[in-house]
């Protein structure tokens, strides 16, 4: 097996660090604690929490249950990955009166023809009163012997959904919850932080809150060099430290880096490896270049470049900057600002702009 996860969790020993992280998870939690999570896509957030939960399962007898919502459009939606993510937890104590409830609830029940596993999807009998049965759920949540745990991943979701209001619905009937804490993640800073931050907003300061940064670059390059070693493979300190700057320590993008390297099936790793792999991965990233120019005006477009090859803009209308690149206007720049931003194509980081795929901007670079 490649030990460079970059899927699901598998296991400790596969999972780089983050052990206060996961230390301040387990005990909020455990001490009744709600947390807010957030960091940028891609930093690990789900592995923290998988982490954390895995630690929990093995010295607790809490019923853990994760949901990403990111997907999801609508409270119904919402209902629907919760209820499935119910009837996920491997406990036949637990499975047996949940899918009783669940059954209560008149769900429409299928197979999913990939994984094989049960889905349900529950409608409310009545067109837009989803909040019913998410209540129903909360209750019995409420109601069970044991300690609940939920993790909502890419919380900020629900701000957008069409139903006024529920935002505030959701904080009124958790902040009555004495058996069910929460795990509300986000990678969208300026949504999460607005939500918890913003006083006037239903869950302002409703959980301590956790940033998740990159792992130090020492930290990570002995990891690294650990799954190396453990399974065969040898390869220099130099040459980890290379593929961390070219990473930039990014957690997704350095695992995958390194799961690439080890796909190469040599055991002793060279420079012309490393060449070879950043090769392969600016020609996937040539396609997704020509796809992004097909949709993004030209203004938009030139200021993504421009962004890329200055690895991060802290001035964008700067008068160097702009005539340096042609990029027209101050307000035109603006306007390409705001829109990649919302397209999640950039962000905006202590004061500078950057792009979300690393390797897009590698690509810029070369």
């Amino acid at each position: 097996m490649n030990p460079f996860i970059i899927t699901a969790y598998k296991a400790p020993e596969f999972f780089c660090d983050r052990e206060k992280e996961t230390d301040m998870l387990m005990r909020s939690v455990i001490n009744g604690v709600n947390i807010v999570l957030y960091s940028l896509r891609r930093m690990g957030k789900t592995g923290l929490i998988k982490n954390a939960f895995h630690q929990l399962g093995l010295s607790t007898d809490y019923q853990l249950i994760y949901i990403d919502i990111y997907r999801t459009k609508n409270v119904d939606d919402f209902v629907n990955e919760l209820a499935n993510a119910m009837l996920k937890i491997d406990k036949k104590t637990w499975y047996k009166k949940a899918f009783d409830f669940i059954k209560n609830l008149h769900p429409m029940i299928t197979v999913n023809p990939i994984s094989g596993q049960m889905e349900v999807e529950i409608k409310p009998i009545n067109q837009g009163h989803g909040t019913t049965n998410l209540e129903s759920i909360l209750q019995f949540f409420e109601q069970y012997q044991s300690k609940i745990i939920i993790a909502i991943d890419e919380f900020q979701q629900i701000t957008e959904y069409p139903e006024s209001g529920f935002e505030a619905f959701l904080r009124s009937k958790i902040q009555f919850l004495n058996n069910v804490n929460f795990i509300y993640s986000g990678s969208n800073r300026r949504l999460i932080t607005a939500m918890f931050n913003n006083y006037n907003r239903p869950f302002y300061q409703s959980g301590a809150t956790l940033y998740l940064d990159k792992i130090p670059s020492d930290v990570y390059a002995l990891f690294i060099k650990k799954l190396m070693v453990n399974n065969g493979r040898s390869i220099s300190d130099e040459l980890i430290t290379k593929g961390l700057l070219w990473t930039e320590t990014y957690t997704w993008f350095t695992q995958n880096y390194f799961n690439r390297v080890w796909g190469k099936g040599v055991k002793n790793i060279t420079q012309e490896l490393l060449y070879e792999v950043e090769a392969e991965i600016f020609s996937e990233k040539e396609r997704d270049f020509i796809e992004l120019r097909n949709l993004l005006p030209e203004n938009q477009m030139n200021l993504l470049i421009a962004i890329a090859k200055e690895d991060g803009v802290s001035q964008p209308t700067a008068k160097d900057f702009l005539a340096k690149y042609k990029l027209g206007s101050s307000s035109t720049i603006n306007s390409a600002l705001k829109v990649l931003e919302q397209k999640e194509i950039i962000y905006n980081e202590n004061n500078t702009y950057q792009l979300y795929d690393l390797y897009l901007k590698r690509f810029l670079q070369n």
